[in-house]
């Protein structure tokens, strides 16, 4: 979608919400903002980044790629400050697999690991919003949960197992070269290899706990009486709409997400303005970071012109046999 329309989409929610806030309450609930839970917020997010750098690197090491650690973890950070600062959800994507491919010619294979990431912690996402509506209706008695609800928890899971289902299908069908097709075969077999898949899910399920436990310390820090579990639904129903390519950043539709989720149990529009504010606050306030990290860190700033290697369309296999390429993986180490 053009980023224009994304920016008049943010407008035009922006403006609906901000005509139908009091902010009289708004202002309220800030000057009783209790800023130790916020923090609290902000480094658990920090501690979830340092996990999902970890959950990465399972998948890129089996790809070949040798980096550390903390170098995951930097190019994680950078990635949320390109997200932050780039009007798309995908551009810290974008630069992650600049920064493993580091000019080695293996953009598919960087590209791969960066997806088989994205693709691991979207399923645990879903995953912990089918848990929370089992566990959040016993909560939040007598106020049953609406029927749309448990629908749109229900849709989404239901789509993502007909998603993953169909996944094998795209080997069969001959689109593209034949060694682009295995290659592809390649990386869908990295979703069998059952050390990798089961310790990347255990990441990400720490991942997405996290994720669920700093939006509880947000509530906490407006004094919101939110039961906990339902944070399991919140959370990751509200971050799948702002995965929408309709706004820039989720801007607007984070908001308004928030405000209808938390309707069912009484939260007025103008605290559940707020809570989504301050959870993106939170975010901001982390991508921040990443931004010191490119800046200042020992990394190369990303380039956009194509390097002198790259004139070609062919960037790369997507192999994870360790017993190839091992001259020039040594050299590609950082």
């Amino acid at each position: 979608m053009s980023k224009f329309i994304r920016i008049a989409v943010s407008a035009v929610l922006l403006t609906w919400i901000a005509w139908r806030t009091d902010w009289s309450i708004v202002g309220a609930k800030f000057a009783n903002l209790n800023v130790g839970w916020w923090l609290a917020a902000v480094g658990i997010l920090i501690l979830g980044q340092f996990a999902s750098a970890k959950r990465w690197q399972l998948f890129a090491q089996e790809l070949r790629f040798k980096r550390s650690l903390p170098q995951y973890s930097a190019y994680y950070f950078i990635g949320m400050w390109f997200n932050l600062s780039l009007p798309t959800s995908v551009g810290g994507d974008v630069v992650r697999v600049w920064y493993l491919d580091g000019k080695s010619g293996r953009k598919l294979a960087a590209l791969a690991s960066v997806f088989l990431d994205r693709l691991n912690g979207l399923l645990v996402l879903i995953a912990v919003a089918c848990v929370g509506i089992l566990i959040a209706p016993t909560l939040v008695a007598p106020n049953e949960l609406p029927t749309w609800i448990y629908a749109s928890v229900w849709s989404v899971a239901g789509g993502a197992v007909l998603a993953m289902a169909a996944l094998p299908l795209l080997t069969r069908l001959k689109v593209g070269p034949l060694h682009r097709r295995q290659q592809l075969l390649t990386v869908l077999h990295l979703l069998r290899v059952p050390k990798v898949i089961a310790w990347a899910t255990l990441m990400s399920i720490f991942v997405q706990g996290l994720g669920v436990l700093g939006l509880w310390c947000v509530g906490l820090s407006l004094g919101l009486d939110i039961p906990p579990a339902y944070y399991c639904i919140l959370g990751p129903m509200v971050s799948l709409l702002t995965l929408l390519p309709i706004s820039v950043n989720g801007m607007g539709v984070r908001e308004q997400g928030t405000i209808v989720f938390l309707a069912p149990l009484a939260v007025d529009p103008a605290s559940a303005t707020t809570l989504a504010f301050l959870w993106f606050f939170v975010s901001v306030t982390v991508s921040l970071l990443g931004g010191l990290v490119y800046l200042f860190g020992a990394y190369p700033k990303a380039e956009t012109a194509p390097a002198a290697n790259e004139g070609t369309n062919d960037h790369g296999s997507v192999d994870r046999d360790t017993d190839q390429g091992r001259e020039g993986e040594s050299r590609q180490a950082a």
